[in-house]
């Protein structure tokens, strides 16, 4: 099995700041967006924080995807 038939694609999950992998209607954790204690301190108020929070993972998880894009 290839990283990208494991993977299939990758949904952050904004609820629980994780990274998921979906491939053939299965779903499967991969990895927590982690590292609030630092985020929340930069960021003025914790919703600010929590947007940030959220980019990050959205940040990765179409990272994630652009890279399986290109293997072949």
């Amino acid at each position: 099995m290839t990283i990208k038939e494991y993977i299939g694609t990758a949904i952050y999950d904004p609820d629980g700041s994780m990274i998921w992998r979906y491939r053939g209607g299965d779903l499967g954790y991969m990895v927590d967006i982690r590292g609030w204690g630092e985020i929340r301190n930069i960021f003025p108020t914790e919703e600010a924080a929590a947007d940030f929070q959220d980019q990050l993972g959205k940040f990765i998880t179409d990272a994630i995807n652009e890279k399986l894009n290109r293997l072949k």
